[in-house]
């Protein structure tokens, strides 16, 4: 259940509850989320017996600390790294890494992230290391950046539609537009590129790049 189903109230106490539990390893009681919240023990008891029915978390009443969180999804979007045309591109194994991504950017419960590599993106200011995130139910629309597969192979271009055809446009002219029929077995779209992050230290880049290469 989406946290947007919940009062502001609700929400408020369900975070300084996750807030004690994360600090203090063990649930707080009645009396210490009144008093940090500046509330009676009745309001307390009222927002956990709701989020109780709403099962954000569980509440015995009449137990010292009956509170406990329901198992959550582990925050972080899942993280792809490049693999060899012929692998699976979107499979577990391919997970290279989480991040937590969606209080800075809105996109669909489904982003992922993967990793620039070379340089066939240089113009629109994407380098080797250059972390993307990828929304696969956002719509692609002529002019986005998407990350596709093109005969089992990822491909980060600029997307067009012509017709039947789809044009992946590199950004830098040293390579070639790839043309492909919209319904080719060996082509899919994965996702709307919807932001990235860049890191700096080119050293760390080539060091990780390195590794994901020989691995």
């Amino acid at each position: 259940m989406s946290a947007e189903t919940l009062t502001k109230a609700q929400q408020r106490m369900l975070k300084m509850v996750r807030e004690y539990i994360e600090e203090n390893h063990f649930p707080p009681t009645l009396s210490e989320l009144a008093k940090t919240l500046d509330v009676n023990v009745n309001a307390v008891r009222d927002h956990l017996l709701a989020l109780d029915r709403k099962k954000f978390l569980r509440y015995v009443p009449n137990i010292s600390r009956g509170i406990e969180l329901m198992q959550e999804k582990p925050k972080g979007i899942p993280i792809y790294g490049y693999v060899p045309a012929g692998h699976p591109f979107m499979s577990q194994e391919n997970i290279v890494d989480t991040f937590e991504v969606q209080r800075y950017i809105s996109a669909s419960d489904d982003m992922f992230g993967v990793y620039v590599r070379g340089d066939s993106m240089k113009d629109a200011q994407l380098a080797t290391g250059d972390l993307l995130f990828v929304d696969p139910k956002r719509d692609a629309q002529n002019g986005v950046i998407v990350v596709a597969l093109v005969e089992g192979e990822p491909t980060v271009k600029w997307f067009y539609r012509e017709g039947s055809m789809v044009r992946l446009v590199p950004a830098n002219k040293k390579y070639k537009p790839i043309v492909i029929a919209r319904h080719d077995e060996s082509f899919k779209v994965l996702g709307v590129v919807v932001g990235m992050i860049r890191a700096l230290d080119k050293q760390r880049i080539d060091s990780f790049m390195k590794y994901k290469k020989a691995s």
